[in-house]
């Protein structure tokens, strides 16, 4: 499960209740705005994504829904940032500290 389309698409965090939870093998966290701001989409979730928290996504009512013992991976592409000199690990740590400061509330 990828959060920005599966909310995108029009689903909510109570679907996710009705799928099996074998089927949930790995969710990508990242967050967006609920609507998109880039006017091409594929530009927008390959290369520009908001760090967890930063965001409209529902990912605290999301990762409740989760079967307990799913994979969570973080996948927040920032190429503006890169492309303005901003180094890997300063693009990671705000990724890593936004998904901690999310899943501990």
């Amino acid at each position: 499960i990828d959060t920005m389309h599966f909310v995108r698409s029009g689903s909510r965090a109570a679907d996710l209740a009705a799928v099996d939870p074998e089927l949930i093998g790995y969710v990508q966290i990242s967050d967006a705005p609920l609507q998109p701001t880039v006017t091409n989409y594929m530009e927008e979730a390959v290369f520009e994504r908001m760090v967890p928290g930063e965001g409209e996504l529902p990912l605290r009512e999301i990762l409740v829904a989760l079967p307990a013992g799913v994979v969570i991976g973080l996948e927040v592409p920032m190429r503006d940032l890169a492309e303005a000199g901003v180094g890997p690990q300063d693009r990671l740590r705000r990724c890593v500290e936004g998904a901690r400061g999310l899943l501990a509330g």
